[in-house]
């Protein structure tokens, strides 16, 4: 089974069954797709191997047909950098953003004691929370559902509990 396929299932076993088995935090990038108010099937999920990014079409807002790129923020097994979990546009990153405005090493998300923290990793074309510029490797607290802009791509970052609440509503 694709990790698409688990995240959609854990969604149909209820809340705790999703927790328990899905990455602490995620960042989720939504492609509107076109509108339709008679729709009710979230389609088939699929996954860039090569990216280890998960498509999921979901309902989007009030626009069925949408879809939503998951990134688990998890560390990959023998990635570099083991107290943090970078994102780049390289294979060697635990979250693969493939896109010519994200630097090979942009960003980069910790966790501990509970707390999420962001920080630009000196990228290019900068990293955004909120909108606001972060300074390089200067890490800042990131609450769930806070947009994390890295280059041009637009992500919100979700932790497990209200990434459920997004994929089933």
């Amino acid at each position: 089974m694709d990790a698409a396929a688990h995240y959609l299932r854990l969604v149909k076993l209820g809340r705790d069954a999703f927790i328990a088995a899905a990455a602490p935090a995620v960042l989720l990038r939504r492609r509107p797709g076109e509108a339709d108010p008679d729709a009710d099937d979230v389609g088939d999920p699929s996954v860039d191997l090569e990216s280890d990014t998960v498509v999921a079409p979901v309902p989007f807002g009030r626009r069925r047909g949408g879809e939503v790129e998951v990134y688990p923020l998890s560390k990959k097994t023998g990635a570099s950098f083991p107290d943090m979990i970078t994102v780049g546009r390289t294979p060697n990153n635990d979250v693969v953003v493939r896109d010519s405005t994200v630097s090979r090493l942009h960003a980069f998300f910790k966790h501990k004691d509970g707390r999420w923290t962001v920080a630009d990793g000196g990228s290019k074309n900068g990293t955004r929370l909120d909108g606001e510029p972060l300074e390089a490797r200067r890490e800042r607290e990131v609450a769930s559902g806070q947009r994390v802009r890295v280059g041009e791509i637009e992500l919100t970052f979700y932790t497990a509990p209200e990434l459920f609440d997004v994929l089933s509503s």
